[in-house]
């Protein structure tokens, strides 16, 4: 069986459980990160028809995922469609959360948040019964 990555949403317990029961009722079918972190080798580019286990704050598995999609998109670029896809309610709601987050993150390496900083924007679907191929 091929092992695939584990991940979490959010910073906090409340906020991973919160994501990962979103993404077993299908609220959050998306996912958006910094294409600044890839580049400099902080995280690890995935590509479409990669799984990924979705853990609660516990590490327990609640989902496998598959990514189904992936875009680069300039976070001022970022829709209402695509805030309601991550699981955020609103695009309002969406930079409340996202803008000092990702703003913490790229001040960490010497870079600024601005519009045309570029997200790598994933879509994923629930693999059924968690089988992995």
């Amino acid at each position: 069986m091929k092992s695939i990555e584990k991940i979490k949403f959010g910073g906090n317990s409340f906020e991973i459980d919160d994501l990962a029961n979103k993404v077993l009722t299908g609220e959050k079918v998306a996912t958006s990160s910094l294409l600044e972190y890839y580049l400099i080798g902080k995280k690890k580019r995935s590509k479409t028809g990669d799984l990924f286990s979705i853990l609660d704050s516990a590490d327990r598995e609640v989902a496998v995922v598959r990514i189904e999609k992936i875009e680069i998109v300039k976070f001022g670029d970022i829709t209402e469609e695509f805030a309601k896809e991550e699981g955020d309610g609103s695009l309002d709601n969406w930079r409340t959360i996202h803008e000092p987050y990702y703003f913490q993150l790229l001040f960490s390496v010497g870079k600024e948040l601005n519009r045309d900083t570029l997200l790598v924007c994933e879509w994923f679907n629930i693999v059924p019964d968690k089988k992995v191929p």
